[in-house]
């Protein structure tokens, strides 16, 4: 059967359901909500197909708020700022325009109209803008204070993509706030496009313009657009071209633009390419001293290195065409110094051996040392500085304890801390420097007492008092423990026996001990963070002397080398 023909046999048929069907359609778009926009609608080129008109007047509101306002000085082709609406104080309502919008009952009986009435209704108004002047006052003072001043920006020139390209400046100049003012009262943001204002101004002209940049830029790609050969040595080296350009910075000073060729990118490969052709090695100047004095000098000479910086200062002087040729700097290089010490076994030459020692090594060093027989030399180095003790405060701790013990106010079996009596807590304060049985007798003397008690003997420089910490020098360690093995303080042998006994048997044998190892030692240390302390009594071969050594920032293996140099020095 032909079309035709079937198309003649079913139109009745066909006609009853297209009718059919326009009905349910004319139905469906009755029933569609009033408190919508239509399916395909779109308000300011934004899609609000099917949203409530709430949700449409909320989500415009916000894009209003946030709208852009390019604000451009004269004849400026760059924004001086881009607020948006809310920050100039402009509130934005969509409720009128959007809920003006309608699909009217007369629409609704023509079927399919919901596809493409969206086109006829659409909104009938601009938002509403009110202002809030104070914000809109506050904006202006914050971004222009009161003088409505733009300063002018200068042209420039960057390297991008193997290129030297214009940064465009632009004109500065003068303006009434009050044109300012009455300009931004006025302006109604719209999404669609960028709102512009405008602000006239009395001009100011860049001190560096678009085309001076340009001209500099051409100077520049002139000289090296094929390279720059450097003489270095005896040699010409080739700089490449785009080598050249990634080392360009620029800048502008004292009103003109400027260049320069940054020395730390250009370092790593000037020093690769260049140094090894120029290096000339300096040699060795040897200094030979006595107790630190200055005996006898040889000089060696002099060597060459790369200037990496004057080399630049060169290349630059090229591409300014004040010079023909670019030559590779050097700079003179001063001999290393090795130094031949030696020391006299006297006082000085002790303490100049301590002062080189610390400065040779990492760390701050304060040393005292006393001889007690013998040549009774004393030799220091920075013995009167004040360190923090560490564990050595036990020593001032021990002395006051034993004061107490011979005056009959205490009794070796009082009770002092965690069930030890006092024989036990003396005896680990010492011997394993603990701490809770030193802080409790600390605690029972007085911080005070015990201060004045070491001040008593000598100890002037020691101190419990202080705020940050307790206090003392090396000059102080070291006469403590000399008037105890001389018997200058305490009244009972017995008294001073205990004390020298405990030190003997101290278990951390790391610093002196170590140096002077074979010899016995009475020692003290402390240790807290970089602080390493050691203060103790040596019975050496040739007789007995104190030492103290306090460090901040040492070891224990310097401390013991230091002891050793000492020891050996003194037996000379």
């Amino acid at each position: 059967m032909k079309f035709g023909d079937w198309l003649r046999f079913h139109r009745k048929r066909l006609l009853f359901y297209a009718g059919v069907g326009a009905v349910l359609i004319v139905i469906a778009q009755f029933a569609y909500p009033s408190s919508r926009l239509l399916p395909f609608a779109s308000v300011d080129g934004l899609g609000f197909g099917g949203w409530t008109k709430t949700d449409v007047i909320n989500a415009l509101d916000g894009r209003y708020q946030q709208a852009p306002i390019g604000l451009y000085f004269g004849s400026s082709e760059t924004a001086y700022r881009t607020p948006h609406a809310d920050d100039i104080g402009i509130l934005v309502d969509n409720s009128e325009r959007i809920n003006s919008i309608n699909y009217p009952w007369y629409m609704r009986l023509i079927p399919g109209s919901i596809a493409w009435s969206q086109w006829i209704f659409r909104p009938n108004s601009l938002p509403n803008y009110t202002r809030d002047e104070s914000t809109l006052d506050g904006y202006i003072t914050n971004e222009l204070g009161e003088s409505c001043n733009v300063l002018p920006t200068d042209a420039t020139l960057k390297v991008a993509d193997g290129k030297i390209k214009v940064q465009k400046g632009a004109p500065g100049g003068t303006c009434e706030l009050a044109d300012v003012v009455k300009l931004l009262s006025a302006v109604n943001p719209i999404i669609t496009n960028q709102t512009v204002v405008t602000v006239p101004v009395v001009s100011i002209p860049a001190d560096v313009g678009d085309s001076e940049a340009q001209d500099l830029a051409d100077k520049i790609e002139q000289h090296i657009a094929g390279g720059i050969n450097v003489t270095v040595g005896s040699e010409q080296v080739l700089v490449a071209r785009d080598q050249l350009i990634s080392w360009l910075d620029f800048k502008v000073e004292n009103k003109q633009l400027d260049y320069a060729f940054n020395v730390e990118r250009a370092s790593d490969y000037l020093n690769k390419t260049f140094a090894s052709k120029v290096i000339v090695a300096a040699g060795v100047t040897k200094v030979s001293t006595y107790d630190f004095v200055e005996t006898s000098r040889q000089t060696g000479p002099s060597g060459r290195a790369l200037d990496v910086a004057a080399t630049l200062n060169n290349l630059k002087s090229f591409v300014n065409g004040t010079v023909a040729q670019v030559i590779a700097a050097t700079a003179e290089v001063a001999p290393t110094i090795e130094y031949s010490r030696s020391y006299s076994a006297t006082h000085v030459g002790l303490s100049a051996l301590m002062q080189n020692f610390a400065q040779t090594h990492p760390g701050a060093y304060g040393v005292s040392l006393i001889e007690l027989s013998g040549q009774y030399r004393r030799a220091s180095y920075n013995s009167d500085a004040s360190f923090t003790t560490a564990s050595t405060y036990k020593l001032f701790v021990a002395y006051s304890t034993l004061k107490r013990i011979e005056s009959g106010a205490w009794h070796w079996t009082d009770q002092i801390q965690g069930g030890r009596d006092l024989t036990k807590c003396f005896d680990d304060m010492i011997v394993v420097s603990d701490n809770d049985c030193a802080h409790s007798l600390l605690l029972k003397i007085g911080f005070s007492a015990i201060t004045n008690e070491a001040r008593e003997i000598g100890c002037t420089s020691t101190s419990f008092l202080g705020s940050d910490a307790i206090k003392s020098t090396p000059a102080d360690l070291a006469l403590i423990l000399a008037e105890l093995q001389t018997g200058q303080i305490l009244k009972q042998q017995s008294s001073r026996d205990r004390w020298i006994d405990a030190m003997k048997r101290n278990i951390y044998r790391q610093g002196i001990p170590k140096g002077v190892a074979g010899y016995t030692v009475a020692n003290k240390v402390g240790f807290l963070d970089a602080l390493l302390h050691d203060a103790g009594i040596v019975y050496a071969a040739n007789g007995q002397y104190v030492l103290a050594i306090m460090t901040d920032g040492s070891s224990w293996a310097n401390i013991a080398e230091l002891t050793r140099q000492i020891e050996a020095l003194r037996l000379q």
